[in-house]
């Protein structure tokens, strides 16, 4: 049996390849894994699986997307949660789910594919009650939220941060954050509640990149969020792609003075953890895939099986040029970590 967002994307090829494979699960599993369990139930009869009948290969139409409030508790005897915490300290180990979904239609993303295309939201209630779970059984206190975008839409954010704060539970937690939704009245809250580190997915660095990317965002939006974490001092991370369709000689220098103005911001504030500059990588039905399929610069035949970026050889060194970029500004140094050499020696 097979399941995931990979098996999902990629379902009859991987069916056809891999003859093992004797039934699979495409999108959500939960309201039809328990069917798949029944003696009683037929194939023909569960919506959202593909399966082998005869020879043939017959995919299900998939049936209605689950309530977040229905998901089923966390099984911790089969799945140990400290086996995901023990080993990692740094970066939070344990996810929760706070929604499914996304509206924003970024151009290289599938969470409305995968996801669906609008939020469906659990409960502020639900989520802490998990966390809460974990924390006193396990004693977990780093949590990740893996929502496309956890503080969207404002008002469920707000009401999980009084939630998390009404419990006093005296947790960490992290997410990926929109810019143009982040305020300083609620990052102030979520900082309260335990808000310890704040990802940006900006994803590019100039304005005609935000459009291609069909991001929704300006520049100016990616510098107020920026500014904000300086001073309220929360650690920031931010993603970015580099190299994307439509580079010039102008827009890769419109990015590096972008990126020198971002330097600028944190560099006083001492408070970036990394910058982490990417290609885009092209996945199948995404809209920037089918528009470069469209413009004839993507062969249609290409297989995404295996991992294709766009990263034309023009422009293929700014990435590395971008990395150093950080580096000399010495921006992460300022953090105040210690050295691991000066850890062991200590």
């Amino acid at each position: 049996m097979a399941g995931g967002p990979a098996f999902s994307l990629f379902a009859n090829r991987l069916m056809k390849e891999i003859p093992q494979i004797d039934i699979g699960l495409l999108g959500e599993g939960e309201l039809v894994f328990e069917n798949l369990l029944s003696p009683d139930t037929l194939p023909e009869k569960i919506p959202g699986i593909i399966w082998r009948d005869n020879g043939r290969i017959i995919s299900n139409p998939l049936g209605p997307k689950i309530s977040m409030d229905d998901i089923p508790e966390l099984d911790v005897t089969a799945f140990d949660p400290n086996d995901y915490a023990r080993a990692n300290t740094y970066v939070a180990a344990m996810g929760i789910e706070g929604k499914r979904g996304c509206d924003l239609w970024c151009g290289y993303c599938l969470y409305p594919f995968l996801g669906g295309t609008c939020m469906r939201l659990r409960s502020p209630k639900k989520i802490v009650d998990e966390m809460q779970m974990l924390k006193n059984e396990f004693g977990i206190q780093l949590f990740h939220f893996t929502d496309s975008v956890v503080n969207r839409p404002a008002d469920h954010f707000e009401d999980l941060c009084q939630e998390l704060l009404n419990r006093k539970l005296n947790v960490a937690w992290t997410g990926f954050f929109r810019e143009d939704s982040l305020t300083r009245q609620n990052l102030s809250l979520a900082m309260k509640a335990g808000l310890t580190a704040i990802y940006f997915s900006g994803d590019a660095l100039t304005d005609q990149g935000l459009t291609i990317l069909n991001k929704k965002l300006d520049c100016e939006n990616i510098l107020d969020a920026a500014r904000l974490t300086a001073q309220m001092g929360i650690l920031t991370m931010c993603h970015f792609l580099v190299n994307l369709p439509g580079e010039s000689d102008k827009s890769i220098t419109e990015s590096g003075e972008m990126l020198d103005r971002l330097l600028e911001i944190h560099g006083p504030a001492g408070n970036l953890g990394a910058v982490i500059f990417n290609h885009v990588r092209l996945y199948p039905k995404a809209p920037m895939t089918r528009q470069l399929i469209r413009s004839g610069i993507l062969d249609p035949d290409t297989d995404f099986l295996y991992p294709v970026y766009h990263n034309p050889y023009r422009y293929c060194h700014v990435l590395h040029e971008f990395e150093t970029r950080c580096h000399s500004a010495g921006v992460f140094s300022r953090l105040g970590l210690i050295p691991f050499s000066q850890e062991v020696t200590s």
